[in-house]
């Protein structure tokens, strides 16, 4: 059945049971970026609510007040576009009426649909976006499952520090990501460590040379690359090919299966980055939910995949707890108040709904696998990563 749903178009519903009657199923919102320059992140995002999606209807829906009913979703493509965002939000609010919304992969465009989620009372669960300040605006109908930037770094900066990487350079995008993620990052270092050097760079832009320049005439010992893969895979082929010999340290788009099909085994070795989940991590949840996703899609887990998959279920539940898919501010109750225990790890929201999950750091090795690094407790030989 997954396979079937792997096409997904612009505000597309997406149900199991085609004979149900509309008022057997609770249809739930969707936006991402299903095609354009993030696709691949989108496919990623859209593989775990689907698999959500198949459980939840395969375990026969959801009980709603005494009732069970199927699951659909309507999912909009917003291009990791601000103005296509607010207007998937005002639709699927005031239009299509679902009751929950979830997804999006860029925080610029969650910043854009977040008031009208406020606006029209609905609340929207983010899966992907990193930028601390979604969760800091004061906005109760907003929750975030996966980690925030600050908490992503907090991880990070315990490895640089420990390995000695310092002084240390950044290339990041130009754009409320990247300058977010090196202003966090920075907040998290101590004094000795040294910035040696921060560039940024325009999204389309495929020359790092003028960079690597500074970076080498910086002497700095370690790189930091605040972008996602298709960047981040020409940045450290021009690194190494320059024959800059710096610790890379990369971001979780950098963390997976995927990423070692664009660069060599060579260009990876000894790289370290964050990780939300490491698909060959020593643990029950962990091992079941990557062998599930490969049956269905026939490659490696992925992290958006799995924080995507733990939001479905865990709105199913706070549905279920609320008893009802109209009222929004009983669902919104309902979130508040989660004690989800997902594949990503224990879901529970702060005052604020931002979630705190494990967050893992690993690191290449020569052979194109990834160990754990961190945390400590979970370091793992080359291939559990």
């Amino acid at each position: 059945m997954i396979a079937s749903l792997r096409a997904i178009a612009f505000a597309t519903i997406l149900a199991l049971p085609i004979a149900a009657k509309a008022q057997d199923v609770v249809t739930l919102g969707i936006v991402s970026a299903t095609s354009g320059p993030l696709a691949a992140a989108g496919r990623f995002q859209l593989n775990g609510f689907n698999l959500a999606l198949d459980k939840l209807n395969h375990d026969g829906g959801i009980d709603i007040g005494g009732k069970r009913r199927s699951v659909a979703l309507k999912v909009y493509d917003t291009h990791c576009n601000p103005a296509e965002g607010a207007s998937a939000m005002e639709r699927l609010s005031s239009v299509d009426k679902v009751p929950v919304v979830l997804g999006e992969l860029c925080s610029p465009v969650v910043a854009a649909e977040t008031p009208v989620a406020q606006d029209n009372s609905i609340p929207f669960v983010i899966t992907v976006p990193t930028a601390e300040s979604l969760t800091l605006q004061g906005n109760p109908w907003v929750f975030r499952v996966n980690a925030d930037n600050n908490q992503l770094n907090q991880a990070l900066a315990k490895v640089v520090v420990n390995g000695a990487m310092s002084p240390l350079a950044f290339i990041a995008w130009n754009n409320d990501a990247g300058r977010g993620g090196v202003s966090s990052m920075q907040a998290q270092l101590p004094p000795d460590v040294k910035v040696a050097y921060t560039g940024y760079f325009n999204v389309g832009e495929v020359d790092f040379s003028a960079h690597i320049t500074n970076i080498r005439r910086a002497g700095a010992k370690a790189i930091m690359l605040f972008m996602d893969e298709e960047p981040g895979a020409l940045a450290i082929r021009q690194i190494r090919d320059a024959g800059l010999d710096a610790q890379l340290i990369g971001t979780l788009a950098m963390g997976s299966a995927r990423f070692l099909t664009r660069l060599d085994a060579k260009y990876l070795a000894g790289m370290v980055q964050y990780n939300a989940f490491p698909p060959n991590a020593p643990l029950p949840r962990v091992r079941a939910f990557d062998d599930a996703y490969k049956a269905s899609f026939k490659e490696e887990s992925h992290g958006f995949a799995a924080q995507s998959y733990d939001a479905l279920l865990m709105v199913a539940d706070a549905l279920h707890r609320a008893g009802t898919a109209t009222d929004g501010e009983a669902i919104r109750k309902a979130l508040m108040s989660t004690g989800y225990d997902g594949v990503i790890g224990a879901i529970r929201f702060d005052t604020h709904g931002q979630a705190s999950p494990p967050v893992y750091v690993t690191q290449w090795c020569d052979n194109g696998t990834r160990r754990i690094i961190f945390p400590a407790d979970l370091a793992s030989a080359c291939g559990g990563g």
